[in-house]
């Protein structure tokens, strides 16, 4: 699956095309829900919860432990293009969520200048969860606090 963000990528595929360098074939598939193991993801990530005050763990798990995991995600979590899903939403909403707490709210969506904060394929994905998910929702306004928070102590 190929995925076009703008039209400059439009440019460089219909070029390689043009060339003989690529070819498309059929539409990439895969199985399983994303979402909601994003979500999961999000909600656990150190960052995020550093961000918001949460409990940041010094250690990881035990090694087994952690392998133990990793084989139960392969085995009912999402796969193929969907695997690519989750990873990418879960990446942009914690980049997001780093970004809303290190520029404020009024930066990242009220600036005039969004695209240059955030693409607008990034901005979709985040509005999705916004619209779709209410942890999403609550982390999000968490996230705010904190960042107020910290601007009001100077940090």
């Amino acid at each position: 699956t190929l995925t076009i963000r703008n039209s400059k990528g439009e440019k460089m595929v219909q070029t390689a095309l043009e060339a003989n360098r690529i070819k498309i074939g059929d539409v990439a598939k895969g199985s399983g829900v994303h979402e909601k193991i994003t979500m999961a993801t999000v909600n656990a990530d150190s960052i995020v919860l550093k961000m918001i005050g949460g409990d940041v763990k010094e250690q990881g798990m035990p090694k087994v432990v952690g392998e133990v995991m990793a084989s139960l995600f392969r085995f009912i979590g999402p796969k193929g293009v969907n695997f690519a899903r989750y990873s990418i939403d879960y990446h942009l909403l914690r980049n997001y969520l780093h970004v809303l707490y290190e520029w404020g709210e009024e930066r990242v969506e009220d600036s005039g200048k969004e695209e240059e904060v955030m693409p607008q394929y990034a901005r979709d994905i985040v509005e999705w969860y916004l619209v779709e998910d209410d942890s999403f929702r609550e982390l999000r306004e968490k996230v705010l606090v904190a960042s107020r928070e910290k601007k009001t102590a100077g940090l």
